[in-house]
Order: structure tokens, then C-alpha cells, then sequence
């Protein structure tokens, strides 16, 4: 897992970066690399690029990118008990995707079962992220994600960010990209900007 204690994670083929705390928020203009830096972080852990769990191999693209090459990732030996990332753009390939495999007879628990029992993809975007959220996530984890306010109400956000508090309490780690103010001021959370040279820790 990546560890709440300094220089224990270190990201980044120009400069390292440390994650020293259970919650870091990520932000900057659009095009900088948050999104990159989050797929190539998630890949490494073995999720699918587009999204998901661990060894859920899937895609509907070849999509590929140079820094995973390049990427020296270093982590504490805790072990986790979950893994998950979100990409709020490629979510409904992973639904389509979980869809497919619950259809099939392998038998034991459908999938989905762990998001609450139903077809997500006859929800909304935001009720499967709400699903999400409430069902999936779980204590001493990790949890990468992009963009996750993109589908919420404000209400449901606000929801959001107290299972995110609540769950940090119990050695989960939340690494968050995002362009939300009410993200940004969670409390306790290492917040950093991200910029094409640079990235800096900043407060609100």
C-alpha cells in the first residue's frame, strides 16, 4: 500500500513525488497530466487503463503510455485489501465490460454483486458512482480517482467526501484528481499542483 509516511512513494521520471498522506488531492489546468500521472500510477498496480479493478484485464483501445515505461514506483510492504480505479471518461467501458462477465456462466458471485446487485449500466452515471462508492469501497485500501465529482450532485459529492474521510480513518489511501473546490478543501488532505515542470504542495 502506499504509505501515509514521507518518502515512501515516489513518482516521476523528472522529479520524485511523495505521498505522504492517506488523502492527496491533485489539481491544475487541464492538460498538465493529472489524468497521466493517475493512469500510469493505476497501471502499475495492474488495473486496466480505462479503469477498474486489479487483474480486470479489459480494453477497448490499445492505449498506451510512454511514462509507464519510464515510472519507478516504490511502496511500503503493508498489504492491502482492495484496489480500484476510477476514470470517470472510460467508466462506461468498464460497466459494458462487467456486464459481459456476470453474463457468462462461471459460476459463483456475479460481479456486480460488490456494487450492489445491479446492472449499473441501467443506472445513470452518477447512481453508478454513488453505487460505487457505497458498496466497493473498503478499509486499508487503495483508491485512485480521476475526475470523480464529473458525474455527482452536490449532495452526493458531499457523500462522497465523508466515506472518503470516514475510510482514510481506517488506512485507506485516496489519490484524487480533480477540478472540485469541495474536493480540494477536504480536510487533512495533501493537496498539489501539478504543472508540465513542477508540482508544488499548496494550501486553500
Amino acid at each position: 500500500m502506499l504509505s501515509s509516511m514521507p518518502n515512501e512513494f515516489l513518482f516521476f521520471n523528472i522529479y520524485p513525488m511523495n505521498f505522504k498522506k492517506n488523502i492527496t488531492v491533485i489539481v491544475g489546468e487541464n492538460g498538465v497530466g493529472k489524468s497521466t500521472l493517475l493512469v500510469t500510477i493505476a497501471i502499475k498496480f495492474g488495473c486496466p487503463a480505462e479503469g477498474g479493478a486489479r487483474n480486470f484485464n479489459f480494453k477497448t483501445e490499445d492505449t498506451h503510455f510512454q511514462s509507464v515505461e519510464h515510472i519507478r514506483l516504490i511502496k511500503s510492504g503493508k498489504r492491502i485489501s482492495d484496489l480500484f480505479f476510477y476514470r470517470s471518461e472510460a467508466y462506461y467501458n468498464f460497466l459494458t465490460e462487467m456486464r459481459k462477465l456476470d453474463a457468462e456462466e462461471f459460476g459463483g458471485a456475479k460481479i456486480n454483486s460488490y456494487y450492489g446487485g445491479k446492472d449499473l449500466l441501467l443506472l445513470s452515471h452518477g447512481e453508478s458512482m454513488k453505487a460505487l462508492y457505497e458498496h466497493r469501497l473498503k478499509p486499508n485500501s487503495l483508491y485512485i480517482f480521476d475526475e470523480p465529482e464529473a458525474s455527482l450532485s452536490v449532495d452526493n459529492l458531499i457523500n462522497l467526501i465523508r466515506k472518503i474521510n470516514q475510510l482514510s480513518l481506517k488506512g485507506t489511501q485516496f489519490i484524487i484528481a480533480t477540478h472540485s473546490p469541495l474536493l480540494m478543501a477536504i480536510p487533512d488532505a495533501d493537496l498539489i499542483e501539478l504543472d508540465k515542470k513542477f508540482h508544488r504542495r499548496i494550501k486553500l
